[in-house]
């Protein structure tokens, strides 16, 4: 399933992408933190919209491989210059939920009540096994990524 942007917002994101494509948090990652986020997302009511947003958006201002502190906060403020730039053909709902999904994305005790939110952070969370990090499932938020999960490793 694909979101209809009004630009190919996934070639903006490469072209300005500093670590390189296929980083251990490049197009790849992307890729299976969106596929999570269908999987996760198809019954639950979240919108796969942010969902996709988040996926391709949230590490892609990301200055080095290891603890980038502040690279939550500069994918949301990629996503406010986007949205302000006629880039992003969302609402303002949406965007607010893309902008806390990414500012707060990589911090251990952030919590949120929205599923769509909700279902980013646990589509990231499911592919830290790329970086040597067990899922805890104590810290998915969502049943279906527990679900996912659980099923993942039998």
């Amino acid at each position: 399933m694909g979101v209809q942007q009004p630009v190919d917002i996934l070639s903006l994101i490469e072209n300005d992408f500093k670590l390189g494509l296929d980083s251990v948090h490049g197009k790849s990652h992307w890729d299976r933190v969106w596929d999570f986020g269908q999987a996760i997302g198809k019954n639950n009511g979240a919108d796969l919209t942010v969902v996709y947003l988040f996926s391709y958006l949230h590490d892609s201002k990301r200055l080095d491989e290891s603890d980038d502190d502040g690279h939550g906060e500069r994918a949301a403020a990629f996503v406010q210059e986007l949205f302000f730039k006629g880039v992003l053909d969302i609402s303002g709902k949406q965007l607010e939920q893309l902008i806390f999904a990414c500012r707060f994305h990589d911090k251990a005790d952030s919590r949120s009540d929205d599923i769509s939110i909700q279902t980013c952070w646990d589509a990231d969370r499911l592919d830290l096994p790329r970086v040597g990090i067990k899922v805890d499932p104590a810290r998915l938020n969502t049943e279906e990524a527990v679900r996912l999960l659980r099923s993942r490793l039998e």
